[in-house]
């Protein structure tokens, strides 16, 4: 048996994307896993400020403990450092699956201490104090709502309220049955972060749009290949967060925009994506389990 690992990449704080800020979406994924596994269970954690709880974390990851790692980028950058990634590369290498989420400007830019194996999903992910901006005359990569966040900044829709993405490409992650064929249903966030695929194992699993714009937004990456874990990147954490699956669970104090009650007041929208995070989290573990 394998668990999941539910991992945020800051340590613990009451007013941030801590741990408690994701029940929603561990508690999705450990029904998901004991779809596969019935002892199975999701730990959901910050990262360690402790030496020793480091160090601990580094060796479940790098001898490969967990039947995946759903992987939160709340940090600005600073952490965790390259060690951690090295161990979540040794992971991946005994068949650990991994989904990493980030968010807009630099949030999850630790992501690219990434090498080897994952070298790919930290060069994905756009980060704007590592990249130039990709087309400065796009206005979907700013949004004018929030001068004080930078690009990248992609607007689907209100925290509490829906986006459609298309389906990308036939994956047994999206088979089921979603409310719209051919797409999903998903929550939306006012400045995603922006997915750039830079490898041919790459595919472009889900994409939405921008609604300032109407341009394209990638929403998820996938690179699935045998001789090793799958790598799922996602163009924002708030897919999953508490809060954009339901508002009335509260969000940081430095959230100023405005909330939808699209969900709250329709939460048959929630339906999609509660059977896309099972359905990921059962195909990685039984993937892992071969």
């Amino acid at each position: 048996m394998a668990n999941a690992l539910l991992q945020i990449t800051i340590p613990q704080s009451d007013d941030d994307w801590g741990s408690d800020r994701f029940s929603i979406l561990r508690d999705i994924i450990e029904i998901g896993c004991r779809q596969k596994d019935p002892a199975a269970s999701c730990i959901g954690q910050a990262y360690p400020s402790d030496g020793a709880a480091i160090e601990a974390l580094h060796h479940n990851l790098s001898s490969g403990q967990y039947s995946q790692v759903w992987l939160i980028g709340a940090d600005a950058g600073d952490t965790p450092g390259a060690s951690f990634y090295q161990a979540l590369e040794a992971a991946r290498s005994q068949g650990t699956s991994i989904v990493y989420a980030r968010d807009h400007a630099d949030l999850g830019a630790s992501v690219r201490n990434c090498s080897a194996s994952l070298q790919s999903l930290g060069q994905t992910n756009r980060f704007h104090s590592l990249d130039a901006n990709p087309d400065p005359e796009r206005p979907e990569y700013i949004n004018p709502h929030c001068p004080g966040i930078q690009w990248p900044c992609v607007v689907t829709g209100q925290n509490g309220g829906v986006q459609l993405v298309s389906k990308m490409m036939d994956h047994p992650i999206l088979a089921f049955p979603s409310l719209i064929a051919g797409a999903l249903v998903i929550p939306a966030h006012p400045h995603e972060g922006v997915l750039i695929p830079n490898h041919p194992d790459q595919h472009v699993l889900l994409q939405g749009h921008s609604v300032q714009s109407g341009a394209s937004q990638i929403s998820a990456v996938i690179e699935d290949q045998p001789g090793a874990g799958a790598v799922l990147a996602h163009s924002t954490f708030h897919h999953f967060a508490d809060f954009n699956l339901d508002v009335a669970k509260g969000c940081p104090s430095f959230v100023t925009d405005p909330p939808s009650s699209q969900i709250a007041d329709n939460p048959w929208m929630l339906d999609d994506i509660r059977h896309y995070i099972r359905s990921a989290a059962a195909y990685f573990q039984g993937r892992f389990h071969g």
